[in-house]
């Protein structure tokens, strides 16, 4: 009776830890897609929510480390495949996280650029018959309104 319990205790952590991870990733493309989007009041939603849901995996991460039957883990068949499961969407998640980074990043630039030609700056020098630097946003000159 011992031995059944902590096994069974195993097999539902994982199981639990590959529920939370592929509910971590629904997130992630949700994330993804409120980057997209530009979408701050979904990013602010999905922060909490991907938040909670990253606290829920380091405790049953830690769960699973304590437990007693932990290096039973890679000896049954039905755990290693779970634990195959849990890495595949762990590193899933990981570049998932790494992508939406790079979306982010790549919406500032975009941003930055565009912010430069409305209002002028380092991209929008000129310089004028004589030689002298001239700078100012090229899309509002000669307009008089």
């Amino acid at each position: 009776m011992t031995t059944e319990q902590p096994t069974t205790s195993v097999d539902v952590l994982l199981r639990q830890q590959r529920e939370s991870l592929t509910n971590l990733k629904a997130l992630l493309d949700n994330e993804l897609d409120a980057v997209k989007r530009r979408d701050g009041n979904d990013l602010v939603e999905v922060a909490k929510q991907k938040e909670l849901m990253l606290i829920t995996i380091q405790q049953t991460d830690h769960q699973l480390s304590q437990h007693p039957a932990a290096d039973t883990i890679n000896n049954d068949e039905a755990h290693a495949s779970l634990k195959k499961d849990i890495t595949r969407l762990l590193e899933e998640c990981q570049t998932q996280n790494e992508v939406i980074y790079l979306t982010a990043k790549q919406n500032e630039v975009v941003i930055e650029q565009v912010k430069h030609m409305l209002i002028g700056g380092s991209k929008n020098t000129t310089y004028d018959a004589y030689g002298q630097k001239k700078s100012g946003p090229s899309l509002t000159k000669g307009i008089k309104a």
